[in-house]
């Protein structure tokens, strides 16, 4: 079991699917912040602790995450995070976005797992 200090934040605009990743990340441990949009996210982090990863859906209303990505990337406090993308669509658009792993959607559990233990 992980500290419950190992927060994750994670931005899905998908409820189901926000709801499901959210649960298991839960049930292995990791307090899970989540977020429909970027907008929310940021507004999140400028108060709040730094999460140990963050997991990154691409195409979300409001700010989609490439825009979020970029804003963190120029920020210097939260450039630090780690960042998975998880998408339906074609992963090469994260190409510039300077992540630690693509992973697409249906995304694989186990995989999921793996890459969310190697940085919190």
């Amino acid at each position: 079991m992980v500290s419950s200090e190992e927060v994750v934040l994670l931005l899905e605009d998908d409820d189901d699917a926000r709801t499901l990743l959210g649960e298991l990340l839960e049930s292995e441990g990791y307090k899970v912040v989540s977020f429909a949009n970027g907008a929310q996210a940021l507004k999140y982090l400028e108060h709040a602790e730094l999460p140990c990863l963050v997991i990154l859906d691409l195409r979300m209303p409001v700010m989609d995450g490439v825009e979020f990505r970029a804003i963190m990337l120029k920020d210097p406090r939260l450039s630090r995070i780690p960042a998975i993308v998880v998408t339906a669509f074609d992963p090469s658009a994260a190409a510039n976005l300077a992540v630690q792993r693509v992973l697409k959607k249906p995304v694989n559990v186990q995989s999921l797992l793996r890459v969310v233990r190697e940085y919190c």
